[in-house]
């Protein structure tokens, strides 16, 4: 008798001459017959009459036991049949051809090492080749959109800083971001929008790359602006960041010193009429009058041909953002005299005016002004 074979576990059921492996290899051990039994006293030993599979066979006569699984076992293989013998030398002929061929033996002739995977570079011979930690972690990949959230600045991958994108990138400098990709911006950043010096910085940057001296940016704040650049010289320096994707007409907006809405806005309202441009220039005018009786209250010379001044009070339909306007009054009546501005704020301009001769109460005028909104 030979040492039994007790590798894995086994179910079986009552009535049934099935017996299930699990963890088994029946036919790779060669086993072709011989003695069936449970560890336990359920069930007496069985012959084997074939071994169908690795994890199954079929017993001589049906299992007189109890319905079991999990349960360890032990198989006699009796070497003294001539069936036994017979079928364990076919079963190793059959091995031994499998084992004889090119394909195997190329493998066998390769050295084993860390970091290395072996392919086939023709009919019969093969070679190794270097595997490292990003390749293991991209083979391990359940699909597509896991492989390019592994990869880092792809498109379509996730986005990541530039210094957690696995490609060598430091962030901090814009200058040095020349691998084409998505990036997600935060902290401090030189030669951005603003200047050359480092400023808070947020937003979406979107890098492409025609040659290693041609590359272009693209920089997408959170509050939608856009900007670009690319280099120049040969890849040896940029040019300035400008403003993309404005529309023509619309609300006109700003944003740290740059436009952020449309190109030119026109309004009007009760004070008059405006123009603003996206580069800050704004443009008022609108008319108006002035009571000589009320406001016009200083008097000079004989009643016969009374000189009176005054200040008017213009106040704009838009407001400028400083003081720095110019203000002009332009007389619609004869003897309308303009002597200049009194008082400014952004909102509103006291402008000095003067009246000579008879005049009727209300003066009309037309004015307008040039500044900046932002």
């Amino acid at each position: 008798m030979t040492i039994p074979y007790v590798t894995g576990t086994v179910s079986v059921t009552a009535g049934s001459a099935v017996v299930t492996g699990s963890g088994t290899a029946w036919q790779t051990a060669l086993i072709a017959g011989g003695l069936f039994g449970l560890d336990s006293s359920n069930g007496n030993p069985v012959p084997i009459l074939s071994v169908d599979s690795n994890t199954q066979l079929t017993l001589a006569k049906p299992w007189r036991g109890t319905t079991a699984a999990g349960q360890g076992y032990w198989i006699v293989r009796d070497t003294a049949y001539l069936q036994q013998q017979t079928v364990n030398a076919q079963a190793l002929s059959t091995y031994i051809q499998r084992l004889d061929n090119g394909t195997l033996a190329a493998l066998a002739g390769l050295d084993p090492a860390a970091d290395k995977f072996a392919y086939f570079t023709g009919a019969n011979s093969g070679a190794l080749a270097d595997i490292k930690a990003k390749g293991r972690d991209l083979l391990s990949s359940t699909g597509v959109l896991d492989a390019l959230l592994k990869l880092g600045p792809v498109w379509g991958g996730s986005v990541r800083s530039p210094a957690n994108s696995d490609v060598g990138l430091v962030d901090g400098d814009l200058n040095t971001i020349t691998i084409a990709g998505v990036y997600t911006l935060s902290g401090n950043w030189a030669n951005t929008y603003a200047g050359a010096a480092s400023v808070a910085t947020t937003g979406t940057l979107v890098v492409l790359q025609r040659s290693a001296n041609a590359v272009f940016q693209y920089f997408y704040r959170d509050n939608n602006q856009v900007f670009r650049r690319n280099t120049v010289n040969g890849g040896t320096s940029w040019t300035d960041w400008t403003i993309v994707e404005l529309p023509v007409v619309g609300t006109a907006s700003n944003s740290a010193g740059f436009p952020a809405g449309a190109i030119i806005e026109r309004g009007s309202n009760a004070n008059g009429e405006y123009v603003r441009f996206a580069d800050g220039t704004q443009i008022c005018w609108g008319t108006g009058t002035i009571n000589v009786s009320t406001t016009l209250n200083n008097h000079f010379g004989s009643s016969s041909g009374a000189s009176v001044t005054g200040n008017a009070l213009i106040s704009f339909p838009a407001t400028f953002s400083n003081t720095n306007y110019s203000v002009t009054v332009f007389p619609t009546f004869r003897g309308f005299t303009v002597l200049g501005a009194y008082s400014k704020n952004g909102a509103n301009a006291a402008v000095r005016m003067g009246v000579s001769g008879s005049t009727a109460n209300d003066v009309p005028y037309e004015w307008s002004a040039f500044g900046r909104w932002f």
